[in-house]
């Protein structure tokens, strides 16, 4: 996967997140610098928990860093039940 392809998975995942829907190039800003700073994340392989050889595999963490997912918290739309 390139870092292109990968950026335009975390803005998908960053709409299903905040519950909001923008066009694609045009995203908030804020929006924008999490996917950077999130494949910037995910290539110094800090998400990676665990690595195989054999037959390759790879294990990530299940969730984003707080502070990545911060710069989403503006444009997180407010759920009332």
């Amino acid at each position: 996967m390139t870092d292109e392809e990968l950026k335009e998975a975390l803005l998908l995942w960053a709409q299903e997140y905040c519950k909001m829907a923008w066009e694609a190039g045009f995203e908030p800003a804020g929006v924008k610098l999490f996917a950077n700073q999130a494949v910037a994340w995910i290539k110094t392989q800090n998400g990676i928990t665990s690595e195989s050889l054999g037959d390759y595999s790879v294990s990530f963490v299940d969730e984003m860093p707080k502070g990545l997912l911060a710069l989403l918290k503006p444009y997180r739309k407010v759920q009332l039940i």
